[in-house]
């Protein structure tokens, strides 16, 4: 009988859990960009998640706008709400081939950072192509969508949610491609590091294609140096180890051991930066000084860097809502071009 709308962070859990188990309460809706795709509620109580990865509780998925109308539907979507097995499509060939009868074909592409200027020129003129078929990673900057001319498919990879996404990717190729479509799979980054572009090959070769590789600059490498942090750096790092948040089926991955003149560059973690220091600290030996910077959104105008160590960088992080896509860095080389005047008084927030 009651018509309230109540808003509430899941940084308050005795909030959270007394909203998720109150039967009065009809519809609890969940960004899944900050909340795990399955949750207890009461019994009367139906959620639903804004950009969900359960289509069983949400009937009309909602998908990303990119030119299409003010309500959100994206150009040329489709309303697919049962994501297919890849394993049960088809092969369009009987053996991979760049270039299929129909003429259909496919182009995995990296797209670097996420500032267009750094996007290679194979990319960016593939991204003028009004004949093809887009299906883009979604964290690919909108800069870089802006630039696209043809039809857009955004994949709603979100935490938790990457199988089914990836699944969803998968029947999107195989459809557009079986339609005679250039199909352009454009990724963050490079796709071959941690971007799961050698699983996609394998996919599309299963698939009757043989993939066109277009390299990205590397997010591990060139996200740091657009933050004026260099990875290596005479006598302060000498060496370079590169790791993902994420290990398979979402554990955390092991840990090399602290040496004082190594960095240590993390991609797609900022999700689990308080339990990476905490894990950092206890069993791979770094000290709880050492230097920490985060670089969100680089090469973009929204990048911002923090900078901190490993007792107050989730923190600071938390004060500052940083989000992905954001590159972690970890040694010395943090503050070599960096001077404290930069971040006084700011919360670790560079000016």
């Amino acid at each position: 009988t009651k018509n309230e709308i109540f808003f509430f962070s899941f940084s308050n859990k005795a909030v959270t859990t007394q909203i998720l188990l109150d039967d009065t309460i009809l519809f609890v809706i969940f960004d899944v960009s900050v909340a795990p795709c399955k949750l207890t509620s009461g019994p009367d109580t139906r959620l639903l998640f804004w950009n969900t990865c359960e289509p069983t509780l949400a009937p009309q998925p909602l998908w990303k706008k990119t030119g299409g109308g003010e309500d959100g539907s994206a150009r040329g979507q489709s309303e697919q709400k049962n994501i297919p097995s890849s394993k049960n499509l088809g092969a369009l060939a009987p053996y991979p081939m760049e270039s299929l009868e129909n003429g259909g074909k496919i182009t995995l592409v990296g797209s670097g950072p996420g500032d267009p200027d750094l996007l290679t020129l194979s990319a960016f003129k593939l991204l003028q192509d009004p004949e093809a078929f887009f299906i883009c990673d979604r964290l690919v900057s909108s800069e870089i969508i802006d630039l696209i001319e043809g039809e857009v498919r955004i994949a709603r990879k979100v935490p938790g949610c990457a199988e089914m996404a990836q699944e969803e990717i998968y029947g999107w190729a195989h459809d557009a491609l079986s339609h005679g479509k250039h199909v352009v799979r454009l990724k963050i980054g490079d796709p071959f590091v941690f971007g799961r572009g050698g699983e996609e090959v394998i996919t599309f070769r299963r698939f009757g294609v043989e993939p066109n590789i277009i390299p990205g600059v590397s997010a591990a490498f060139s996200a740091p140096l657009l933050a004026n942090i260099p990875v290596t750096h005479r006598g302060v790092a000498n060496q370079v180890v590169m790791c993902t948040g994420y290990g398979r089926e979402g554990s955390s991955p092991d840990l090399i051991q602290y040496h004082e003149e190594q960095t240590i560059v993390f991609l797609m973690a900022v999700g689990r930066l308080r339990e990476l220091c905490e894990r950092l600290i206890r069993l791979a030996g770094y000290p709880e000084d050492t230097p920490v910077g985060i670089v969100e959104n680089a090469g973009c105008p929204s990048q911002r860097t923090v900078v901190g160590d490993m007792t107050n960088i989730a923190d600071l992080a938390a004060i500052h809502n940083i989000q992905p896509p954001s590159t972690i860095v970890v040694g010395k080389v943090v503050n070599v071009l960096l001077d404290s005047h930069q971040y006084e008084g700011t919360e670790g927030l560079v000016k």
